[in-house]
């Protein structure tokens, strides 16, 4: 016998039209419906059965509403805000709460549901409320995760239906033209530019990270057409031209993505390197595809604006890979790398060896290597003891 399941509207239309009411398309000029889809779920709780993501996205674009400190005082505004994101993270890990038990924390990892949300949630019900900034930031990302975890999947995936997410090909070819579309499109005139800017980091970002969370191979297969289609380093590039427009353009889209799927960032600066490094047609220095591509590995690598997702990127394979395939950028991105670092050169790359360094080496060969627990090769990466331990209970000073 089938299933019957009931639901608050009447039919799969009803959910799309007030989807896109609590997000529009960036192309939309029309009223703000927002307040209309609010009202709309309203109704529809007193019908019943209407799952939570729906009532969560409601809560939060109505906190995004009352969001006026000319209409509401700012204590309001901040209540508001804490309510619904609470709401929100509470009724998701409750959802959960069958089976095995499991922390809060351990609950939402199962959902992908981020930890800050976690920790946020208990600030908010447990100390004072948070900033309106902290507020504001967390119920956009909200909505952003509802977005990739229930509104996009309600009929189909925007710009990637129809597309036959087993066949590589076909990832490929998809990929390949939503990514153009946004690296070819017209620039519009002020004062529009950047609010029409933004709209677009959004769609792209969205589109993409909806893909990627329903074919396993679009994260592996996106940095390759990135990279082979020369989008983000253009194959007609001069010699010392700045990239300083592409990290623009990209970077919030490219951090937006390693957000949801941090592997994305390890695929890519392994794509990076990959072509750096072991494509022989690209040793010249006078290379100006291979320095874009050298630009864009440290710029990933040491610039502040990707600190927080550096630890997604394997900085001892790329040295080891530059230490083997010795050439003018393997160097170059070696030593930028390690200067950067404070990692000290290895004897492959420097002939120089640092007297701490030849000490430890010498009691390596000694007959040492078991009581200093460090193996020589973590030595040429920088890894050691330190001479001295300064051991004592905490909250004492120290003697002098």
């Amino acid at each position: 016998m089938a299933k019957v399941i009931f639901t608050a509207w009447k039919n799969k239309a009803q959910l799309a039209e007030v989807r896109n009411e609590f997000y529009p398309s960036p192309s939309y000029d029309g009223p703000d419906m927002r307040t209309h889809a609010c009202a709309v779920v309203e109704a529809w709780k007193l019908r019943g059965n209407v799952p939570h993501h729906v009532e969560a996205t409601a809560l939060l674009t109505d906190a995004i509403l009352h969001d006026d400190a000319q209409m509401n005082s700012i204590f309001s505004i901040r209540a508001t805000y804490s309510a619904a994101f609470c709401r929100f993270v509470t009724g998701l890990v409750d959802s959960k709460v069958q089976g095995p038990r499991k922390t809060m924390f351990q609950r939402a990892a199962d959902l992908g549901l981020p930890a800050s949300f976690v920790e946020l949630r208990h600030e908010a019900t447990h100390r004072e409320p948070p900033s309106l900034v902290v507020l504001r930031k967390a119920s956009q990302r909200s909505l952003e995760w509802l977005w990739d975890n229930y509104w996009a999947n309600i009929d189909d995936l925007g710009a990637f239906s129809n597309v036959d997410h087993e066949n590589s090909a076909s990832v490929q070819s998809a990929l390949t033209r939503v990514l153009k579309e946004f690296s070819t499109g017209s620039v519009p005139a002020e004062p529009q530019r950047k609010k029409r800017k933004r709209d677009q980091e959004v769609s792209i970002s969205t589109d993409l990270i909806s893909f990627c969370g329903a074919s396993s191979e679009a994260v592996k297969l996106l940095p390759t057409v990135l990279l082979e289609e020369y989008i983000l380093v253009d194959s007609e590039r001069k010699i010392g031209e700045s990239m300083n427009n592409l990290f623009d353009k990209w970077d919030p889209v490219l951090q937006k993505i390693t957000e949801h799927h941090p592997s994305f960032l390890m695929y890519l600066s392994e794509d990076l390197i990959h072509k750096l490094l072991f494509d022989v047609t690209r040793d010249s220095p006078k290379d100006a595809v291979a320095e874009g591509l050298f630009l864009w590995l440290t710029h990933i690598l040491t610039s502040a604006s990707w600190a927080s997702h550096q630890p997604y990127c394997s900085r001892s394979y790329i040295l080891t890979a530059c230490d083997e395939n010795p050439n003018h950028w393997a160097q170059m991105l070696s030593d930028r790398l390690r200067e950067h670092g404070g990692v000290r050169k290895s004897n492959a790359t420097s002939g120089r060896t640092s007297k701490g360094s030849s000490a430890k080496r010498s009691a390596h060969q000694n007959g040492d290597r078991h009581v200093s627990g460090v193996d020589e090769k973590l030595l040429t990466h920088g890894w050691g003891l330190v001479e001295k331990w300064d051991s004592r209970a905490l909250g004492v000073a120290s003697a002098h």
